[in-house]
């Protein structure tokens, strides 16, 4: 009852704390697009690289792939809670920038409706914006003469968020599929102003540029699942999630001495997306996995035109590792994890490509006589060059996380 307790005190900080935080990002890279994509696993599986189309465990809920949702015991009831901080520091030619930003990742809830069938649902962010930064430069004046220091401010906030209803069905002793409806919401907001420091004359110009989405979007997922032995469990996995137009307003406004407007009717996409892993469970000791994401960015229509992104690939590998889950001694009943990430830019900065890559690791606490665990994530990461783009960025982030597991669904006997 004492760790009970613990956790409950544990979820009001967290979430207090997390609601202080302004952005879930402070990354400069977030400023283009749609913002900075994020995974939507909870934290003992993002400490595994962001693993999830191959995961299948009744430990923590898995909505990157809803064939997973009947892994859960029959008897249990699941929430999963995160939230996080990261240090950003981004460097150009010219300077650095430091910047702090935290947020809540994602709340989920799970439970069984019968053997064979489960649901699941929550909310966590698809895609974050959280930006803020200025410099000034030289340039050429209107009458070839002289030139002007022109310093330039840009800030950038919001992204789309995603809710979730999720359904899971076994369909045989070995195959499990599964559908999410998602609704996504959100706005995206892009600021710049222009002014010149040494020209008083001169006025100061904004731009103001704002994206409001309103979407429904569906998943489909399939995992196959192979025991081997007793101990061992081998797992396939896969999704699918189709093409859709988005239901999304734009505004975009610049002022200088008149206010122009812009709320023309834009098309946007989310991109078709296809996501396939495997993991491998060894002696109900170690397990690990592979993932492998593709999103078709080339053909999603942005500001009404095709070709504007890239396909983004997504390529990660983790392991955790559990010396004894059913020992009396703590320490072997703690669970270690380890991951990593590489993918490509579906933007392109200054004319050219850029990837991003991240480690991970972290710790799984579990609740003495329970199932309930109190993960820590450790990520640090790297995405850009000053060589290739002008801009690099560099972040540690550290996440923590309830996994709730409770036996809600037994029948009491009275004598």
């Amino acid at each position: 009852m004492y760790f009970r307790r613990l956790i409950y005190i544990v979820l009001g900080i967290l979430l207090s704390v997390s609601a202080s935080f302004a952005a879930g990002t402070a990354s400069p890279f977030s400023r283009y697009g749609y913002g900075e994509f994020q995974n939507p696993v909870s934290g003992a599986l993002l400490s595994m690289g962001g693993l999830g189309y191959g995961m299948r465990t009744n430990r923590v809920i898995n909505p990157s792939n809803p064939a997973s949702y009947t892994s859960i015991d029959s008897l249990t009831f699941m929430m999963d809670l995160g939230v996080s901080g990261v240090i950003d520091g981004s460097k150009t030619a010219v300077g650095r920038n430091t910047q702090f930003a935290g947020n809540i990742d994602y709340v989920a809830f799970q439970m069984p409706l019968a053997e064979w069938a489960a649901i699941s649902f929550g909310v966590n962010p698809l895609t974050v914006v959280g930006y803020e930064y200025k410099f000034t430069d030289t340039q050429p004046s209107y009458n070839y003469e002289d030139s002007l220091n022109v310093s330039q401010y840009f800030y950038g906030k919001g992204g789309i968020t995603q809710v979730y209803l999720g359904l899971s069905f076994d369909i045989c002793d070995r195959v499990a599929v599964g559908v999410n409806g998602r609704y996504l919401f959100g706005n995206i907001m892009h600021y710049r102003e222009v002014t010149f420091p040494d020209e008083p004359l001169f006025n100061m110009t904004k731009y103001q540029n704002a994206v409001y989405v309103s979407a429904w979007e569906c998943d489909f997922g399939i995992q196959y699942h192979q025991p081997i032995g007793e101990d061992d469990m081998l797992v396939l996995g896969g999704t699918y999630t189709m093409k859709l137009a988005m239901n999304n307003k734009t505004e975009i406004t610049s002022t200088t001495n008149i206010k122009d407007f812009d709320d023309k009717s834009y098309e946007f996409d989310y991109p078709q997306t296809v996501g396939a892993g495997v993991s491998y469970l060894w002696n109900n000791r170690l397990l690990i996995g592979a993932d492998v994401t593709w999103m078709e960015l080339s053909k999603a229509k942005y500001y009404s035109q095709e070709g504007v992104f890239t396909d983004r690939f997504v390529y990660a590998l983790g392991a955790e590792y559990v010396h004894n889950p059913l020992s009396k001694n703590y320490a072997e009943q703690m669970r270690f994890r380890l991951g990593a990430n590489y993918s490509n830019s579906y933007v392109k900065v200054n004319g050219s490509d850029y990837n991003k890559w991240a480690i991970s690791c972290g710790i799984g606490f579990p609740l003495p006589n329970t199932k309930t665990t109190l993960n820590l994530h450790l990520e640090y990461g790297q995405q850009g060059s000053v060589k290739n783009i002008g801009l690099v960025e560099q972040y540690g982030k550290i996440g923590i996380g309830v996994s709730l597991n409770e036996r809600w669904f037994v029948k009491r006997r009275f004598k």
